[in-house]
């Protein structure tokens, strides 16, 4: 059967309109971008800060802050990945957040043995004693504070936080935080801080509602005036004794 002109061009019409459509990017990611989240920011202010920069400034960093969902709800993040490095005697960061589930990885750069171990709340676990440029990774699989400690050098300290929420920050060393990508509803502010005593986090927790693209929170002080550093055990619940397996070696093999 021969086609009608109509028939033809109508069909020339459609072939053209799918080949433009592969040309032409969709519309869907642009109106998925327009539709994303608010940033939601905000500055800790430390009163009597314990720890201060070369400026005389309080250090502000390693504040976490949260929004916990309410009547929206929320998913939960995918998994992710962060690393917590041994150098210099140090744990560097000092905090880290993810969301419960997250893998940290713990490589040790020091040219001599580390073992990280945590005995306190959270995730316990005891990675053993390993060698430089060895590392280990730890699951955090369930919501918690981790303070993670070296049972070789006291000095070494620090601290995984574990969250059941995407909606998190990490203060920087001038205060500031960021929350991205919050969708739009009612939450509840929670915030940690190693050097602030519970009743006084508690305190600062209340209902934040999030609608347009950014919100600011404004200063959050925290007073750091009761904290006490205090020493920790090792892994055997004793007092440390003097470091006797720092001096450097030389791997073999």
């Amino acid at each position: 059967m021969r086609r009608t002109p109509n028939c033809f061009l109508v069909g020339s019409l459609l072939m053209l309109f799918c080949f433009l459509s592969l040309l032409v990017p969709s519309a869907g990611p642009r109106l998925e971008a327009a539709r994303a989240g608010a940033v939601v920011e905000g500055r800790i202010e430390l009163l009597n800060p314990k720890l201060k920069l070369r400026s005389g400034k309080g250090d502000a960093s390693g504040v976490v802050v949260w929004l916990e969902g309410t009547s929206n709800g929320h998913s939960r993040a995918a998994h992710l990945r962060r690393t917590l490095t041994q150098k210099d005697k140090r744990f560097s960061p000092h905090v880290v957040a993810i969301p419960a589930g997250s893998e940290v990885d713990f490589p040790n750069e020091d040219p001599f043995f580390h073992n990280v171990f945590s005995l306190y709340n959270g995730r316990r676990f005891d990675l053993g004693l390993y060698a430089s440029g060895e590392t280990r990774p730890v699951v955090f699989s369930r919501p918690g504070i981790s303070y993670i400690f070296c049972n070789i050098h006291p000095q070494m300290s620090a601290v995984v936080v574990a969250l059941d929420t995407p909606l998190f920050g990490v203060s920087e060393v001038d205060g500031h935080f960021t929350i991205n990508d919050v969708p739009e509803g009612k939450y509840r502010l929670q915030i940690w801080h190693e050097r602030s005593d519970p009743e006084q986090l508690a305190a600062q927790t209340r209902p934040v509602q999030v609608t347009g693209s950014r919100l600011d929170l404004g200063v959050i002080k925290l007073d750091e005036q009761g904290y006490i550093s205090r020493p920790h055990r090792n892994k055997f619940g004793e007092d440390y004794r003097r470091e006797t397996d720092s001096r450097p070696y030389k791997k073999t093999g």
